[in-house]
This record gives C-alpha cells, sequence and structure tokens, in this order.
C-alpha cells in the first residue's frame, strides 16, 4: 500500500513538471510572431508598392477653365460672352507706326485702303482701366463695317468716306464717331508726345482703357452687350489643325502690289512674330514686339468706286485662303455673314476650330496680292 501511495505521488510530481514546461513552446511562438508595430510598417510597405504600381504614365488633364474669351479662347476670371467687344480702326501707314495697345488686341483685321495703304481693325474683347494708351485712332470704310457686324462690336472710328458714313446707321453699326463733339475731346484726344515729336495731326488720335470704361460708365444707353441671338462664330482648340499641312515657319503676304506682312515662327513661343516696313512691329506701348499664335490669309476681291470721290470696296462675302499655326499651312475657304459672323473652312469643308490665342487676318487683293510660305 505505501508501494502503491509513492508511485501516487510521483506520477503527481512529474505531471506538475510537465504542466509548467508545456508553456515554453507558447512563449517560443510570440517570439516568433510579428509585433503590432512591424505589422503595421508591413502593411505601408506593401501599400507603397501597390501605389507605385498604379501611378499613371501621363498627368490627368488639367480642368477646364469656367470661363473662356470668346474672342481667343483664353481662360478668363469672369464671363465676357456677353459684352460687346470694341472694334478700333488703326492707323498703319508708315508715318504712324507705332501702334500703341495693339498687343492685347485678341483679332487684328489687315484690309487694304486707297493709296495701296493698308489699315487695321482691332478687336479688343475687354478693355480695362489700366490698360494704357489705344491708337492712333482712323477713319471707317464700308467693308470694316462688316466685321464689326460680324463680331457685333462697339465700332470706334474717326469719321469715314461718305459711303462708310452713309452705311453705318442704314446697317445699324454700333459705333462710336471720335470727332463728334460728345466725344471729343473728353474721351478721346490729340497726343502731345507725339505732336511734338513731329507726328502729322491726322495720327495723333487717341483714347485710353480708364477713358473707355468712363466712356461706358457715362453711356449707359449705349449698347454694351450682345444684340439678341448673337453668337460668336469662332471657336477654339488646344491642338492645332494645322499638323498635316505644308511649312509655313516664315510667310510673306503681299497685301497689294506694294505692301508686305511677314510672319516668322518661334519654335519656343509657338508664335508668329510680326515684321512690316522691314522691321518688326512693336506696340509703342508695352514696347514689345507684336506676335500671334493664328495666322489667315483671306483673299478679298477690292474695287475702287468713283462718284465724286474715290471709295475702295470690297466683297466680303467670302472667298479661299490660308491657315497657318505653329510652322504648317493649310488651305481654308472663308465665309462671312452679318449675323452668321466669320466661318472658316477646311478644303473638305470641315469647320476649323483656332487654336488659343491672338489672331491675325490679312485680307490680301485676290487679284494683286498672294503670298509665300517656306
Amino acid at each position: 500500500m505505501k508501494k502503491i501511495i509513492a508511485l501516487l505521488l510521483v506520477l503527481a510530481m512529474l505531471f506538475s513538471f510537465a504542466a509548467c514546461g508545456g508553456g515554453q513552446p507558447a512563449n517560443n511562438t510570440d517570439n516568433n510572431a510579428v509585433a503590432p508595430e512591424n505589422a503595421a510598417n508591413t502593411e505601408n510597405n506593401t501599400n507603397n508598392t501597390n501605389n507605385t504600381n498604379n501611378v499613371p504614365d501621363t498627368p490627368p488633364e488639367p480642368p477646364k477653365p469656367k470661363y473662356t474669351n470668346p474672342l481667343s479662347g483664353e481662360a478668363t476670371e469672369e464671363d465676357l460672352s456677353k459684352n460687346c467687344p470694341f472694334g478700333i480702326m488703326t492707323n498703319n501707314i508708315i508715318y504712324a507706326i507705332p501702334q500703341h495697345g495693339i498687343s492685347k488686341a485678341e483679332l487684328v483685321f489687315e484690309m487694304n485702303a486707297e493709296g495701296n495703304i493698308t489699315r487695321f481693325l482691332a478687336f479688343y474683347q475687354n478693355i480695362t482701366k489700366d490698360f494704357g494708351r489705344i491708337g492712333s485712332i482712323r477713319s471707317a470704310r464700308p467693308y470694316y463695317l462688316d466685321w464689326a457686324l460680324s463680331f457685333d462690336a462697339m465700332y470706334i472710328h474717326a469719321g469715314g468716306s461718305s459711303t462708310a458714313n452713309s452705311q453705318i446707321n442704314k446697317r445699324g453699326v454700333n459705333n462710336i464717331n471720335v470727332l463728334l463733339g460728345s466725344n471729343y475731346p473728353k474721351y478721346f484726344y490729340r497726343d502731345q508726345e507725339r505732336k511734338k515729336a513731329g507726328y502729322a495731326i491726322e495720327h495723333t488720335l487717341f483714347t485710353t482703357g480708364e477713358l473707355l470704361n468712363q466712356l461706358k460708365e457715362d453711356r449707359p444707353e449705349m449698347r454694351q452687350v450682345h444684340r439678341d441671338g448673337y453668337k460668336c462664330s469662332l471657336s477654339f482648340t488646344d491642338t492645332a489643325q494645322t499638323a498635316n499641312g505644308t511649312a509655313a515657319n516664315s510667310i510673306d503676304v503681299k497685301m497689294n502690289s506694294n505692301k508686305h506682312t511677314i510672319f516668322d515662327y518661334d519654335t519656343a513661343t509657338k508664335q508668329y512674330f510680326i515684321t512690316e516696313y522691314d522691321d518688326p512691329m512693336i506696340d509703342g506701348e508695352t514696347k514689345e514686339k507684336l506676335s500671334v499664335k493664328n495666322v489667315f490669309v483671306l483673299f478679298t476681291k477690292y474695287w475702287h468706286e468713283y462718284s465724286g470721290s474715290v471709295t475702295l470696296l470690297a466683297d466680303m462675302s467670302g472667298g479661299k485662303g490660308v491657315y497657318a499655326c505653329e510652322g504648317k499651312l493649310i488651305e481654308i475657304e472663308w465665309k462671312r455673314t452679318d449675323d452668321g459672323g466669320l466661318k472658316l473652312y477646311t478644303a473638305d469643308g470641315k469647320e476649323i476650330s483656332l487654336a488659343v490665342g491672338h489672331s491675325f487676318f490679312c485680307c490680301a487683293d485676290s487679284a494683286s496680292g498672294g503670298y509665300e510660305a517656306k
């Protein structure tokens, strides 16, 4: 009996030791497990690897601007689409250069005048008070009225030919005649610096951004918003539609038998810099060389009318032309109406969207004008 009791005591002691020793494997397992901090690092590393693999090859497209300038497609902070632009008759005879403010015009139309000279109609969508001087301002011709109506502009001119003056009211042109006593010299003036420099009196008529804004404030009855149903006919794209065209790194536009306007493409800025009268075209206000994104040659039929005085007229219904952008040129057709505005088409009839930026239109004589591109 004593032997049995002793044996039971030994077995009890062995069982107790086994129970204590059974905890050791559990401790070893804990040592091999990943600590919470290490687990978090492992998870982060996994996520980082997944994120790296998901990075796109190309950056996302920037968001489209809420508002754009209707004459250039450039982003604006406010909606300008309902506002009439200013269309300002601008001198371009060699004795009147440089023009002031011209670099801020979104659209410039160069057209022939009597005597194989040219004048500009410059469109400004948003002239601010800090704009500086604008000019010099010259008289109207009937075919410039067509462009003013096409863009429903407030057309600024210093008188005009008898034909133009008779058509302004008949055709309902929203115009400001600078020479009227109610406008001059309050909002338009003779520039004293030019007079001292020896410019002829007809090349000294100017205004400023501040004066034009004051004019709008003082004349609430003047139509400053677009007529009902008007929509700008121009559209814009970030991609030039001339990519498949011929080389146009330099374009010499012959406006008539005497006047040339030259455009040289700059690959760094993707702009065409303008030369006339053998010198770079300069904005007299900013002193910067004038450059544009889009260049158009619109072949236009001109003829003279003799009725007491000689008046140059033009067929503004449309014709053929060329469009240059980013060093390439394509053939186009153009059409214009008072209500429908200016429409531009490729040779196969597709409507053209302009590249975002400023544009220059040379309305060259279809008989004596032309162009050379290389």
